[in-house]
C-alpha cells in the first residue's frame, strides 16, 4: 500500500471533533455541515461559532435562505433529469431509426452504419467515374 493510501486510511480512520462545542462525527457529509467543506483561512468558521453569535431575526433568514437555495438546486435537478431522460428516449430510438433506412437493417452499431455509407459512396464514385469514361468516348 502505497504512503498517500496509508494516510489516507489514517484519516478517515480519525473523527472530526470541533475544539469549540465538543461535537464529534465519523461522517464527512457532517463535518462539511459543521465545518464548511474547505478551509478558507480567516473566513472559516465552523457552524457552531457563527450561528451562535447571530441574532433570532438572522437565524431566521439564514435558514429561509437555505431553503430557497435548496429549493433552486431542486428545480433545477429536476429540470436535468427531465432533459436526461429525453436524450436517453432519443439514444434508445436511433437503433430502430437506423433499422428503419434499408441498406442499414444488419447494421449493429454506428460503425457498422459508417462502413455501410462508405461502401456505398465508393461505388457511387466508381459509377460517376464509369459513366465519365464511357462519356469520353
Amino acid at each position: 500500500m502505497s504512503d498517500q493510501k496509508k494516510m489516507a486510511a489514517i484519516l478517515a480512520a480519525i473523527p472530526w471533533r470541533c475544539f469549540h462545542c465538543d461535537f464529534i462525527t465519523a461522517d464527512p457529509a457532517e463535518a462539511a455541515a459543521h465545518f464548511g467543506d474547505r478551509d478558507d483561512a480567516e473566513e472559516f468558521k465552523p457552524i457552531c461559532k457563527w450561528w451562535a453569535n447571530m441574532s433570532a431575526d438572522e437565524r431566521l433568514f439564514q435558514f429561509q435562505q437555505a431553503l430557497k437555495d435548496l429549493e433552486a438546486e431542486r428545480d433545477q435537478n429536476d429540470s436535468h433529469r427531465t432533459a436526461i431522460e429525453g436524450l436517453q428516449y432519443q439514444v434508445d430510438s436511433i437503433p430502430q431509426q437506423i433499422k428503419s433506412y434499408k441498406p442499414f437493417r444488419n447494421c449493429s452499431s454506428i460503425y457498422d452504419v459508417f462502413c455501410v455509407y462508405d461502401s456505398m459512396e465508393g461505388r457511387a464514385l466508381a459509377a460517376e467515374e464509369s459513366l465519365a469514361k464511357t462519356g469520353d468516348q
